[in-house]
């Protein structure tokens, strides 16, 4: 974590009054720059592609590729562009996520281009299509770099109680570390100008003449974010002291968004059912031939809207039944040679797709808690609830970002992941955390 705090000479409450008295002629937040300079550098690409062309016309000529390698190139210029629109759409999200975003941007529109051509029996060069995919991924990953990931973003304040309150959303048990960002103490409206952002305490007292200083920054084109706003940006997490009631009302503006997102999991649980089937019953036959007990192991969990559902899962443990709900333990001894190698990988987890097609479950969101915790959980953490505004999930943001957790504190921190992906719920998060937990399978972080 490197979060740099400047903090110039206060300038005096007069001072500001005529700084920000005068005429509001002042350029562009300096976020509306580095978002110019990203769209200048996509449409510079397209020089590249143009090259590309010119190339692919000279070997056709040549005799050594056809027609279709230059039509091809020229197709692939769809899907160049809408990679960085996706990555223009998910600049909400951590930049340190930013070779996740970057793979998933370039790769997705070159993924349907490909359906596409399959679709309507359109012919196609592949190598036209890998060359295409390879300069989108390298020109949009480079570009994300120089202005997003790599890029150190100014934030400036007015009241340093601001500060304190910031420190607190980053000092969580188990998070991840957040992105880097400075801080300026500002005092006038062309200070503003070359900040990314005002970042505002919510609560401070809302005087005139507050009042009337934010009013000019706004009408100097300065974005205004509050504290928990970028403690979000920072780290992916929603800050838990001073929950803004209304990101409720979010939610509510995503239903189409979750119709589809449920048509989805019934076809992916459709065309992925040809491959699970058999590891499954691969999986099944292990375990019985370790130890004896039932194969599957089923227990109550909570869903959407706080219903119960039984979730299902290979069992994993040499004894589970009647054992209490507690939290997952490393190393725990009631795990079978079996059961570790598939709680790694996440195998235990395929007969869950059984949840995800009776609509029980999705593919993403928070992971459903055992009854006893959630009643626990519901009397000494504020806000834990919430997290049940969304369907529960095979792998969440939570999952990705911190793994299990094993302490009430880890919880805690634990919500304010799932709070998060309950309020920004959206494709460009699911296919990040999609991305992610594909990391996961292949390396077992996190297993327990």
């Amino acid at each position: 974590m490197s979060l740099h705090k400047d903090t110039p000479h206060a300038t005096p409450r007069s001072a500001v009054d005529s700084a920000i008295g005068g005429p509001a002629a002042v350029a562009s937040s300096e976020t509306a720059r580095r978002a110019s300079r990203m769209l200048s550098w996509a449409l510079l690409g397209l020089l590249l592609f143009g090259l590309n062309l010119i190339l692919a016309e000279g070997l056709r000529h040549a005799g050594i590729v056809t027609y279709v390698f230059t039509r091809t190139m020229a197709w692939s210029v769809v899907p160049y562009l809408s990679a960085f629109v996706l990555l223009h759409r998910s600049l909400h999200l951590p930049s340190i996520e930013g070779n996740s975003l970057v793979g998933v941007a370039a790769t997705l529109p070159f993924a349907l281009l490909l359906l596409a051509f399959a679709a309507f029996h359109i012919e196609y060069s592949r190598g036209a299509l890998l060359l295409a995919y390879l300069t989108t991924v390298a020109w949009s990953g480079f570009g994300y770099r120089r202005f997003v990931q790599n890029y150190v973003p100014v934030f400036g304040y007015t009241d340093p109680r601001a500060l304190a309150q910031l420190d607190g959303i980053l000092s969580m048990p188990g998070a991840a570390a957040p992105s880097a960002m400075r801080f300026m103490r500002i005092g006038s409206l062309e200070e503003a100008a070359h900040c990314d952002g005002l970042m505002l305490d919510r609560a401070a007292t809302a005087d005139p003449e507050r009042t009337r200083a934010l009013a000019r920054f706004k009408l100097g084109h300065v974005r205004m974010y509050s504290v928990e706003r970028v403690g979000e940006m920072l780290t992916g997490r929603v800050g838990l002291t001073h929950i803004d009631e209304n990101f409720l009302d979010d939610y509510a503006r995503h239903y189409l968004y979750g119709f589809i997102k449920r048509v989805i999991d019934v076809a992916a649980v459709l065309v992925l059912a040809p491959l699970v089937l058999p590891a499954a019953l691969l999986t099944a036959l292990a375990i019985r031939l370790e130890s004896p007990g039932p194969v599957l192991f089923r227990q109550t969990r909570v869903g959407r809207f706080g219903t119960t559902f039984t979730m299902l899962k290979f069992r994993s443990m040499a004894t589970q039944a009647d054992a209490p709900a507690q939290f997952a333990a490393r190393h725990d001894p009631r795990v079978t040679r079996v059961g570790r190698v598939i709680r790694k990988y996440r195998l235990d987890e395929l007969p869950q797709l059984w949840n995800v097609l009776v609509a029980e479950m999705s593919f993403i969101g928070p992971r459903p808690e055992q009854v006893p915790m959630v009643d626990k959980f519901a009397e000494t953490i504020a806000y834990y609830p919430y997290r049940h505004l969304v369907r529960p999930g095979l792998s969440g943001w939570a999952q990705v970002q911190q793994g299990y957790v094993g302490s009430h504190e880890e919880t805690i921190t634990k919500l304010s992941y799932d709070l998060y992906y309950v309020k920004h719920c959206s494709f460009a998060l699911d296919l990040l955390i999609a991305v992610k937990t594909v990391r996961t399978l292949l390396t077992g972080y996190g297993a327990r």
